[in-house]
């Protein structure tokens, strides 16, 4: 029987950049917006008309019929977003995003856990005081001398890149 000759790709970890992770995220966003949110779209055009003015939507927003409804929804596509992470993350140590960059999450201990997935998901939760992850998270990205957002040095988990040479 002929062997074959195959190859052996070594593997580096790098340290992602800011603007791969963006584009990853970006990527992955995009994926939940058809995935996640499409399908509560009919219900979301039916609780908020078309206003004509930002005081108009504002008095729509305000409507306590509509608050509970509108935070229903806004919930539950938190929630399917955060498993959309969570069960990727898990399983696969990536999601479609970080597959396309070649970035993937791993743990500073050994496995990824659950409760780890899920506090680097945690901003996806549109409540205070997690919105204001929206803002420092990122911004953590760019300070630590890893290149950790807040959620994930709270996680323990790092994102890094794989490069084949």
């Amino acid at each position: 029987m002929e062997e074959i000759a195959l190859d052996r790709k070594k593997t580096l970890k790098l340290k992602p950049s800011a603007f791969k992770r963006a584009f990853a995220f970006l990527a992955d966003f995009l994926i939940i917006n058809w995935i996640v949110l499409w399908p509560f779209k009919g219900v979301l055009d039916e609780l908020l008309p078309k206003a004509q003015s930002f005081s108009e939507t504002l008095d729509i927003l305000g409507a306590t019929e509509n608050a509970a409804a509108i935070s229903i929804v806004m919930i539950a596509a938190s929630f399917l977003s955060i498993l959309y992470f969570v069960i990727l993350e898990k399983k696969l140590a990536q999601t479609p995003g970080k597959m396309f960059f070649n970035l993937y999450v791993e743990s500073q201990n050994k496995d990824l856990k659950y409760w780890q997935l899920f506090i680097r998901s945690i901003f996806l939760i549109p409540i205070f005081p997690f919105v204001l992850l929206w803002i420092v998270d990122p911004i953590f990205m760019f300070f630590s001398k890893d290149r950790q957002r807040l959620s994930e040095i709270l996680s323990k988990t790092k994102v890094m890149e794989k490069v084949y040479i």
